[in-house]
């Protein structure tokens, strides 16, 4: 509860800080005004400090907040409210009061590609997920998405008599709404290789006694849950950095289409403005024809 005498300044200076960190909904302004009232009850109360915000979310002050006045709260408490606090402060310190969207974190694009130095990260988490289970279906989820352009459901369904195996490369057969036959990409293969022969794989290559009723939600949930909070992949980008890859490469646009299983051209068209424009000489070359000789 507030002093009834520090209402006043402190109902200021959190409802202005909350405002400017700009909450998404109802439910994180009211876990947002909790916390920064506590933090600046105790701030002035407490530490004796002016209510500053470079004093107040200054991240050693928001640690000894959390050391001293959260030692009653279970851990999973604990540890949300010390994050929410870190992340309002990170808010406001690059707050600018100039830009009409101040305080706003900018939407990703569900569908832009990923970066190679994003997809090498990806790989590397794989290996620091908590369990044998969480390692291989972390993989599997990221080889099938990047290399084979496979949607989420299509991968929680793949089985391992699927996938073929020769020295010429890995194909996939995908079955379903949408039967056809995908090569996968060469930087890809040896990681499902692997997979394949794995000791959990006994017949679903995304292993898992049950498969989903909902393919979709489920694979999201594993992915944010696998992940702990920080940055996680998600099949329909790993599937768009497949695409804009062959569009980069001039891979025929009809044969994409197939591989991909889709019967209009609006997947293309979305993904159009991550697609380097070829240069001049190249354009003159490709619409001559003198390249396919």
């Amino acid at each position: 509860m507030i002093p009834k005498r520090l209402w006043d300044v402190v109902a200021t200076f959190t409802r202005s800080a909350v405002a400017d960190f700009a909450p998404a909904n109802c439910a994180e302004a009211s876990k947002a005004l909790t916390v920064v009232s506590r933090l600046a009850v105790w701030t002035t109360e407490t530490a004796c400090l002016p209510l500053e915000r470079n004093i107040v979310f200054s991240g050693r002050h928001i640690e000894t907040f959390a050391a001293r006045q959260m030692g009653g709260l279970s851990p999973v408490v604990a540890r949300n409210e010390r994050l929410r606090l870190l992340r309002i402060a990170g808010e406001l310190h690059s707050f600018d009061p100039v830009r009409r969207d101040a305080g706003k974190k900018p939407r990703p694009n569900p569908f832009a590609p990923y970066s190679p130095a994003a997809l090498v990260r990806f790989r590397s988490q794989a290996a620091t997920r908590s369990t044998p289970l969480r390692r291989h279906n972390w993989m599997m989820l990221l080889s099938l998405a990047a290399g084979c352009a496979l949607t989420t459901t299509e991968i929680v369904h793949l089985k391992a008599n699927d996938v073929d195996t020769t020295e010429d490369g890995v194909t996939v057969t995908v079955t379903g709404a949408s039967p056809r036959t995908v090569v996968c990409l060469a930087e890809w293969e040896d990681d499902i290789r692997h997979l394949l022969h794995a000791p959990l794989v006994v017949d679903y290559l995304f292993v898992k006694d049950v498969r989903p009723n909902d393919a979709v939600a489920y694979v999201k949930k594993f992915l944010n849950s696998t992940a702990k909070g920080s940055e996680f992949p998600t099949v329909e980008r790993l599937r768009s950095t497949w695409i804009v890859g062959h569009l980069e490469a001039r891979t025929p646009i009809v044969a994409l289409a197939q591989a991909l299983g889709v019967k209009t051209y609006t997947t293309f068209e979305r993904l159009a403005r991550f697609v380097t424009v070829p240069e001049v000489d190249e354009l003159q070359a490709l619409f001559r024809g003198e390249l396919n000789r």
